[in-house]
Formats: structure tokens, sequence, C-alpha cells
């Protein structure tokens, strides 16, 4: 007997206004990493939340306890939810460093990731689990 196994590939949709928004914020803040949270529901993103990398580094970026979870609070009483944690790369490619894996917070919640390093941006959306990553398919619409 042949058991077959499908594996769902995750789809977030994402409007276009919300990805011309982050690749926005992501070039004001360069040569530094830009950061923020994305939010909605299930996989439909719906609101971009800006926060202030308080380092000023091109390899990483930093945002105290206390402005995140005031902004957790603003977009849970949306009744939304966080989907994603979002970041740039200004000089390396779209993909989660071995910093970004050991120190992502919460296997609930997504990796987005905008690179600046071709000149044209370039975004990928990843899941994130057990310190490990899977790309997700995205749709800006």
């Amino acid at each position: 007997m042949v058991i077959s196994k499908i594996i769902m590939e995750k789809i977030i949709t994402l409007p276009s206004s919300l990805y011309q928004a982050l690749i926005v914020e992501g070039e004001s803040q360069l040569p530094y990493e830009a950061c923020g949270l994305l939010a909605g529901f299930q996989k439909q993103v719906t609101s971009f939340w800006p926060l202030q990398n308080q380092v000023k580094s091109s390899s990483r970026f930093f945002v105290p306890k206390e402005i995140v979870t005031s902004t957790v609070k603003k977009i849970q009483n949306r009744k939304e939810q966080v989907l994603a944690i979002f970041h740039t790369h200004p000089s390396t490619k779209p993909v989660p460093s071995q910093f970004d894996l050991k120190h992502h917070p919460d296997d609930e919640v997504d990796m987005v990731i905008i690179s600046y390093k071709y000149g044209i941006p370039q975004l990928k959306w990843y899941q994130i689990r057990h310190n490990t990553y899977t790309a997700c398919k995205l749709v800006i619409s």
C-alpha cells in the first residue's frame, strides 16, 4: 500500500498598497535595517506596523519589549493577529541568517525579509519552525 503525504504550501496575500509601504519603509531606513509587524487574518495581510530599529545597524534590529507589547495590543484591539515580523537586509540576500533564526521569538509568527542587495527590492515570506525556515508563496494583490 502506498501512502502519499500532501504538503500544503502556505499562500499569503499581501495588498499592493502594503507591499509598497514595506518597500518605502525599508528604503527610508537605509543603510540600516528597518523592522515592523504585519497583521491580519489567517493568510491575508491587512495592516503594517513600522517599528523603530533602536540599534541603527545594517545587520541587526532591536525594538524594546514595551514598544512591541504596546503595538501588539493595538493590533489585537483591531481584532487582527500578528502574522509576521518584518525586517530588511540592506546588503545581503532575503534569506534568514542564523542570527535571525536563533532570535525569532515565536514559531506561530512568520518572518518577512526585504533585501536591497540587488537594486530592485526582493521580498520573501518564511515560516520559521525550530530554527529552520520554509519559504511561503506570496500573492501581491
